[in-house]
C-alpha cells in the first residue's frame, strides 16, 4: 500500500472535515420549508423578536410554561376543507385526461384511480408518505395501459395540483393565523398532504414555515415532521439573533390538527402539546373525547385557541 505523506494526510483531513460540516450544518438544508425567499420578512422577524424579548422579561417560572413560543397546524380539514378541496382536485385532474386522454379515461375513472393510488402504497411502501410521488407514478402506469407516453404526466398532475391549491378555507382560520402572528408566536403548518401554502392566495403571508411529509421523508405521526419543525423553529430564531435556540424546546410548541393518530399521537409522541380539533363535536361531549384521545386540549373552532395560550 502507498504510504501518504505529510501534506496528503493534513489535506485528507480538511476534505474529511469540509464534507461533514456540509452534511450536517448546510445552512440551506432547511430553506425549503421556508417561503421562496428562504427568510422571513424583517418585520415579521422584528415581530417575532419583540415576543421572545418579553418572554424573557417574566419573572416566573409559571409564566415561562405558560407561554407557547410556536403553533403548527395541520391542514387538510384544520386551516380547510380537505375532502371538498381534494373532490375538487380530482375532478379536474380527470378533466383533463378526458379530453387529452379519452382510452385512459374509460379505463380509470375517479373510483378506479383511487383503487390503483391505493394499491401503489400498498406495494411501494417506500414512497407512501409521498401523495405528489405516488399520483405521478399512478398516472404513469393508467397511460402506459392505454397507449399513451409519460409526457401526458406532468400536464395531468398539473391540473390536480393547481386545483388542490384551490383551497376552501374555513371561516375561522385566516383570522385565526393573523392573530397569532401578531402576536409575534412563530406559526407554522405540518401536513401530509402535497398542498402548497407558499402557492396559496390568502395563505402564503401566514405561515413562517410549512412541512410536507414528502419533503420531510415520512409522515405524521411519526418523528421526522414534528423534529423538522423544532429545527424551523430554532433556524428562525437564529435568524432573529436570539442568543440561545435552546430558548424553544419540544415542550414550547402547540400542534393542532383534526386526527387524533396523525396529529395527536404524534405530536404527543414528539413532546409537543397537542390539541385535537373536532368541528362536529358537542360542548358536553368534549371531555370524554379528551380523555379517549389523550390530547391536551379538545376545541370546535380556532378561535377557541385564544383561551389556551
Amino acid at each position: 500500500m502507498e504510504q501518504q505523506g505529510p501534506r496528503s494526510v493534513i489535506l485528507s483531513g480538511i476534505l474529511l472535515a469540509m464534507q461533514l460540516c456540509s452534511a450536517t450544518y448546510a445552512p440551506d438544508s432547511l430553506a425549503r420549508f421556508f417561503p421562496p425567499s428562504g427568510k422571513l420578512p424583517k418585520p415579521r422577524q422584528e415581530k417575532i423578536a419583540f415576543y421572545f424579548r418579553r418572554l424573557r422579561e417574566r419573572k416566573t417560572s409559571q409564566d415561562r410554561r405558560r407561554d407557547f413560543r410556536a403553533i403548527t397546524f395541520d391542514l387538510d380539514d384544520t386551516i380547510w376543507k380537505g375532502t371538498e378541496t381534494l373532490i375538487n382536485a380530482n375532478e379536474k385532474m380527470h378533466d383533463w385526461i378526458k379530453v387529452n386522454t379519452p382510452k385512459c379515461a374509460e379505463k380509470y375513472d375517479s373510483k378506479n384511480f383511487r383503487e390503483l393510488m391505493s394499491t401503489l402504497r400498498k406495494s411501494q411502501p417506500e414512497i407512501a408518505h409521498n401523495f405528489t410521488a405516488l399520483r405521478k407514478k399512478a398516472l404513469e402506469i393508467a397511460f402506459a395501459e392505454t397507449g399513451y407516453d409519460k409526457s401526458k404526466v406532468e400536464p395531468a398532475f398539473t391540473a390536480f395540483i393547481k386545483a388542490r391549491n384551490n383551497v376552501l378555507l374555513y371561516e375561522d382560520s385566516v383570522q385565526t393565523l393573523k392573530c397569532l402572528r401578531e402576536r409575534g408566536i412563530i406559526v407554522g403548518a405540518i401536513t401530509n398532504g402535497n398542498a402548497n401554502v407558499w402557492e396559496i392566495c390568502g395563505l402564503r403571508d401566514l405561515f413562517d414555515f410549512a412541512i410536507k411529509a414528502e419533503d420531510a421523508g415520512e409522515a405524521k405521526p411519526l418523528r421526522a415532521p414534528f423534529t423538522l419543525a423544532l429545527r424551523c423553529c430554532r433556524r428562525v430564531l437564529e435568524d432573529i439573533g436570539e442568543t440561545s435556540v435552546l430558548s424553544i424546546g419540544e415542550s414550547n410548541i402547540l400542534h393542532v390538527g383534526d386526527s387524533i393518530q396523525s396529529d395527536v399521537d404524534g405530536a404527543k409522541n414528539a413532546g409537543f402539546y397537542a390539541i385535537l380539533l373536532d368541528r362536529q363535536i358537542r360542548e358536553e361531549e368534549k371531555a370524554n373525547l379528551k380523555r379517549d384521545s389523550k390530547a391536551d386540549c379538545v376545541i370546535t373552532g380556532l378561535e377557541e385557541l385564544y383561551s389556551k395560550l
